[in-house]
């Protein structure tokens, strides 16, 4: 009775709950009316009523900035805040790396190697005195302020339009209707702002300012304290701009360089005056007085603003008597140039002659992909949409439909030059969390999760990019922490800078993670199965003079007129220039990782035998030293370990790849030393529950208190359990004894990935609203690392949502798409979706579904047979397609 009393109470506490969330959703969304006149369509933008204005006076909270709105092309980028009288645009570079006095080279362990292995071996702890030496943290650049006089602003909401990148803010005061709109550009690799007169006439007014650093959040807390830094203005008034020298840390490669914001400003009527701001106190400024610029009475004032970066700014010492900076220079040119490319003699700039020129790249590839959940309240707040969504039992469509978009903007606005950092592309705060560094044991893998099905072209091609960046480290970590020749081994970690393995303490033994460079080659190997052998442009993002060593097939580098041929033709085929020689390199490390002296039996047991040399029928290799991210056995302390189900897929996965490039390239290629290792790899094992075992031995045991699920790897991003029942189930059930989540917004986008492609549609659900059912998301409609919002700004559930929603509605593998193979159970009743890339070189130029009825339109790229079924429906068809035929197939529940 009284288990039935709480019940009841519990059911009324929640009914209560739930009609106040409604009731204050209510409350927020006041804007509709003047959000369907100002835009044609509401699908693809969003907006909030409610903004929070950062201190220009003392150090901000971190929760301040995180609620502003974003703009980015994938190296440049910004965050405002949208206060109406007191806007900031704090700017972003992906390249902004704050210098510490961190060792910048992966210290010689190898000679660790053989007593680690025999610790393991023994079931010996591990134990060291060695540091944990991180790399450089990402930083913002400098902080724009537009201040103008205040008043009491009314009809407030400000706006990202997803389909131009445009971010703007809107309010009426007793001047009349004022807006800003600002975007980054993506063919002139600008911000641009625009601000103009108001409704009724009233002249635009503002000072512009670059705020002092000590009101960034976290200040105080790093390595920025040993900067020094200036603001500056020009004679002419037109400039503006924050100039900043980073510390001169002797092992820094940045002890001699720095970075810059700079805006330049082009008035339409008006006039512009230098004055003096507020003195800076902050021990860093480096300027004799703190410039500022007045525009007064102008009918518009535009802003075009730049971030950079230098490895040449001077002498440290140097930089307080400097008069000048060869960066402020180089920036205001462009600047000036792109100005005088949209110079209009009527209005001076005109702002939509550069929007239209980046809408030419940008609105195409967003519009891609349409996503349609039926008639959605596209047209409510985000503010409305969050916390409508709140502790409901089901996925409401329009918010469904929304954060797809919201994603899609956020993982368009981070391609092209790299990917997405921990944080995306934004930070409004030094010492971010984690560093918001390049984390690549799940965290990159995440948001790159769509990278080829969500038909981003240049997503690919900055990926490429990001890897070719890093990948010559990754050649001297393996020969520095295992004495490798003619290999790679990626780190977990790297700051876009270095790949360095610093982190070398045996807690965290990421010098024993072996996966790292096969997952990260993985998808580009999918972008091969996806869009064929695509170019990747030489660019000023790497250096191929320093990869003659890594893109080399065979022992000697390539030869400078190897080189000269490349740069001659200007690009890299992803086939033969990228993913061979790479795939080879990985095939090296792990081929020399296992040696017949440490194997596996038919029984699971490891064994030690010195000198031998072959492996005999039943054995197997034994993969040590292993490493689980970020876990380790409940019967063992150490993380170092061996037999990580992890590195069997990995293994398995980069010698399937290497074996299917070789072969499509010479069909006579002896392939057989790869095959060898596939053919010797240790069995997958199964604990007592039937669950897949983290650790393929029978000397360690299931630790399933831990958040990650590194050892489901051969579910997701592998395709091992589509045709594999058993090993399906066994995935299945390793995930309900998996305890913990850590609150940590990761720990469910991974298992959403994995759901999806166990196609488990009522584990994916569950997953999904979990998700929307916390505070993860800002007014934004960006994300935090936390259900709660307690930890860093994240980008894993905003962008790695693509992921999620495209493997719900599509799988796909070469000659095979399945649509609607794990629909989640709510909020998807019916639908469409227009634009999906598949692994089989084909697009879904449109699918659409009802309760019982799925129409999928299939445009094949090549010609080919495809078995195509609807999981919803349990049917196939092996459909013939000719290069550039399209089909339509109809599928339903009576067939």
């Amino acid at each position: 009775m009284k288990n039935k009393i709480f019940k009841a109470l519990r059911g009324a506490f929640c009914a209560f709950l739930s009609a106040v969330v409604v009731f204050v959703a209510i409350c927020f969304d006041r804007a509709n009316v003047d959000i369907g006149e100002r835009f044609d369509s509401t699908k693809k933008m969003s907006y909030t009523t409610s903004y929070k204005t950062l201190s220009a006076k003392r150090k901000n909270k971190k929760s301040l900035w995180r609620q502003g709105m974003v703009s980015g092309n994938g190296l440049q980028g910004f965050v405002t805040s949208g206060s109406p009288y007191s806007d900031t645009l704090i700017y972003q570079n992906m390249h902004f790396i704050m210098p510490g006095q961190h060792q910048r080279y992966t210290p010689d362990t190898s000679d660790e190697l053989e007593t680690v292995k025999q610790c393991i071996i023994k079931g010996e702890d591990i134990v060291d005195n060695s540091s944990y030496d991180d790399v450089y943290y990402f930083h913002p650049g400098g902080v724009l302020r537009v201040d103008q006089k205040k008043h009491i602003a009314r009809e407030y909401y400000r706006y990202t339009n997803y389909e131009t990148a445009e971010v703007g803010v809107s309010y009426k005061d007793i001047n009349g209707a004022w807006e800003r709109k600002s975007f980054t550009s993506q063919t002139d690799g600008v911000n641009i702002t625009e601000i103009k007169e108001s409704s009724k006439g009233e002249k635009v007014n503002i000072t512009l300012s670059y705020d002092p650093i000590s009101t960034i959040a976290n200040y105080g807390d790093g390595d920025e304290r040993a900067i020094q830094y200036k603001n500056i203005v020009n004679d002419g008034a037109d400039t503006i701009a924050m100039v900043a020298h980073y510390p001169d840390y002797e092992n820094s490669e940045l002890k001699n360089g720095g970075y810059a914001t700079l805006t330049y400003i082009v008035l339409k009527g008006g006039s512009a005056t230098k004055t003096e701001g507020r003195a800076i106190g902050d021990e860093q400024y480096a300027g004799k007085s703190n410039p500022q610029i007045k525009i007064e009475n102008a009918d518009a004032v535009y802003l075009i603003s730049l971030t950079g970066r230098t490895y040449d700014m001077g002498a440290f010492d140097e930089f307080k008597a400097q008069e000048s900076y060869a960066i402020f220079d180089e920036l205001r040119e462009t600047a000036q140039s792109v100005a005088k490319r949209y110079e209009n003699a009527e209005n001076g700039f005109d702002y939509d002659a550069a929007l239209s020129e980046h809408t030419k790249v940008f609105t195409p590839i967003f519009d891609a992909v349409d996503f349609n959940l039926g008639d959605t309240e596209s047209d409510k707040s985000n503010d409305y949409l969050i916390h409508s969504q709140m502790l409901r039992k089901t996925l409401k469509s329009d918010f469904i439909e929304k954060l797809y978009y919201s994603g899609r903007y956020a993982y368009v606005c981070c391609c092209g030059y790299s990917t997405s950092r921990l944080a995306g592309l934004w930070t409004g705060e030094y010492n971010p969390g984690w560093g918001s560094k390049y984390t690549m044991d799940a965290n990159v893998n995440l948001q790159t999760s769509s990278m080829n099905s969500s038909n981003i072209s240049i997503a690919p091609i900055g990926y490429t990019y990001f890897i070719l960046r890093q990948v010559d480290d990754w050649e001297q970590n393996a020969e520095a922490t295992h004495g490798y020749k003619e290999a790679i081994q990626a780190p977990v970690h790297e700051d876009g800078d270095c790949a360095a393995l610093t982190e070398t303490c045996y807690p965290y033994p990421f010098r024993y993670w072996n996966a790292g460079a096969s997952w990260m080659l993985q998808p580009l190997f999918e972008t091969l199965e996806t869009y064929g052998n695509i170019q990747i442009p030489l660019s000023s993002e790497f250096n191929l003079n320093d990869l003659k060593s890594v893109l080399s097939t065979t022992d000697e580098d390539l030869t400078d007129a190897q080189i000269a041929e490349i740069q001659s033709r200007g690009y890299l085929m992803l086939k033969e220039d990228v993913l061979l020689p790479l795939l080879i390199k990985s095939a090296n490390y792990w081929i020399q990782l296992m040696t017949p002296e440490y194997y596996t039996d038919s029984n699971g047991d490891i064994h030690y035998e010195q000198g031998k040399s072959a492996l005999a029928d039943g054995e197997y290799f034994c993969i040590l030293p292993s490493y689980s991210p970020e876990n380790n056995p409940k019967n063992y302390p150490s993380p170092s370990d061996a037999n990580c189900a992890i590195d069997i897929s990995a293994c398995r996965d980069n010698m399937r790849m290497l074996i299917e490039v070789m072969t499509s390239i010479d069909s006579s290629a002896d392939v057989s030393a790869y095959q060898y290792v596939i053919d010797k790899l240790p069995p997958y094992l199964f604990d007592e529950t039937g669950a897949l075992k983290e650790w393929a031995c029978n000397q360690f045991e299931e630790n399933n208190e831990h958040r990650h699920l590194s050892h489901l790897y051969c579910v997701w991003p592998l395709d091992e359990t589509q045709n594999d029942e058993e090993l399906k189930n066994a995935c299945i059930q390793a995930i309900v004894n998996r305890e913990s989540e850590n609150e940590a917004s990761h720990a469910l986008v991974h298992r959403s990935l994995i759901a999806a492609r166990l196609k488990d549609r009522d584990l994916l659900t569950d997953a999904l609203l979990n998700l929307v059912n916390h505070r993860i998301h800002y007014k934004s409609l960006m994300t935090n690392h936390d259900y709660d919002r307690g930890s860093a700004y994240c980008t894993d559930f905003a962008i790695g949502y693509l992921g999620i929603i495209n493997e719900s509605l599509l799988y796909s593998n070469p000659g095979v798409i399945e649509a609607l193979p794990s629909m989640p159970t709510s909020g998807f009743e019916s639908g469409s979706i227009s634009g999906l890339k598949t692994r089989t070189n084909a697009e879904i130029t449109n699918m659409k579904w009802t309760d019982g009825e799925c129409q999928v339109t299939v445009k094949s790229d090549v010609e080919q047979d495809i078995i195509i079924s609807c999981g919803l429906f349990g049917s196939e068809q092996s459909v013939h397609f000719a290069a550039g035929e399209e089909k339509t197939l109809d599928f339903n529940k009576a067939s």
